[in-house]
């Protein structure tokens, strides 16, 4: 299935942001090998200026122009993208299974079935010269959010924790989407900063100048990853931490304990299993590990962090962002 020099390529992402930033390392792995993919997805679309290298399309632009097209999973309107109405489905490969990381059978997909052969792990992600990466020396995002309400903490939980960090001279900042700040905006009520911003760029560079990710397994968890701040991520099983944790920057998994010996019991209960205490501790070891380097590039960068510390990022037209 090796792909032609002069093939003209299309790559559909899928809608989940974790899985976009997973196949936006096969795009990367394409143009490292002198191919010139057009990106379709609105993941891809809201960070563009985060992938500087990425060619952006819109679908009904494009109908009928690429020779070869490949999509993640099935999607409903790659098939028009392709002269031949036919697409490569990564899905359905024997690579794209097992017990691999992700991001390794992505990787393991452009070496021996598309025959690439300069590969990396990488998918190209680059921070905008107009953000700060870790400004906020003490900011740490939490997500208590999803798109899988069975793979959420709970929100007890998070507040707890979120009480702990303030404690320990942290800065929590919860953040949310749009549609989830009515929910979640009474915290404020609590002492709690909650923001929810309109745009993934924007989400982005809340997350870049922070300095530490606390979150569901969830997309923004893979976005954090991806900008390199150290990521905490709260899983419900091994095996789904396995393949679906964080795969780039600094992070660390957290999983409630395994005394039950039945899997599924273990899933129906693992938000009342996983505690705060738990959760806690693996942050500090993760902070612990990490902080020295992240204070270090901090001082170096921002010679007055004091008073950094005390500023807030502008929040752009559309957010929305409550404190007590």
């Amino acid at each position: 299935m090796k792909l032609r020099s002069d093939d003209s390529i299309a790559v559909v992402l899928p809608s989940p942001i974790g899985d976009s930033l997973i196949g936006l390392v096969l795009v990367d792995n394409l143009i490292r090998n002198g191919y010139r993919p057009v990106v379709f997805g609105w993941v891809a679309e809201q960070l563009a200026d985060w992938f500087p290298h990425v060619t952006v399309g819109r679908r009904d632009a494009w109908r009928g122009a690429f020779d070869t097209v490949i999509e993640l999973r099935p999607t409903d309107y790659a098939s028009t993208l392709s002269r031949s109405g036919k697409t490569i489905c990564l899905a359905t490969l024997p690579e794209y299974g097992g017990s691999k990381h992700m991001v390794d059978r992505i990787v393991d997909i452009a070496k021996n079935v598309l025959g690439l052969s300069d590969v990396t792990r990488e998918n190209g992600l680059v921070v905008p010269a107009g953000v700060m990466r870790g400004r906020f020396a003490n900011r740490v995002v939490i997500h208590p959010t999803g798109s899988h309400p069975e793979k959420m903490w709970g929100r007890k939980k998070f507040l707890a924790l979120s009480r702990v960090l303030t404690r320990r001279r942290l800065r929590p900042s919860f953040l949310v989407a749009p549609a989830e700040f009515g929910v979640w905006g009474d915290i404020a009520e609590e002492g709690c900063e909650v923001n929810a911003l309109p745009k993934l760029n924007e989400v982005a560079a809340w997350i870049a100048e922070s300095s530490w990710f606390i979150g569901n397994d969830s997309g923004l968890g893979h976005l954090a990853s991806c900008i390199g701040v150290p990521t905490l991520s709260l899983f419900m099983r091994q095996g789904l931490a396995r393949s679906w944790r964080p795969g780039w920057g600094p992070g660390a998994v957290v999983l409630p304990p395994s005394f039950l010996p039945f899997g599924g019991l273990r899933e129906r209960l693992w938000q009342r299993l996983l505690s705060v205490r738990r959760v806690t501790s693996a942050f500090q070891t993760l902070h612990g590990k990490h902080a020295r380097a992240v204070h270090d590039h901090a001082t170096a960068d921002l010679p007055d962090a004091k008073s950094m510390q005390t500023t807030r990022l502008g929040m752009l037209p559309g957010a929305q962002s409550r404190r007590f």
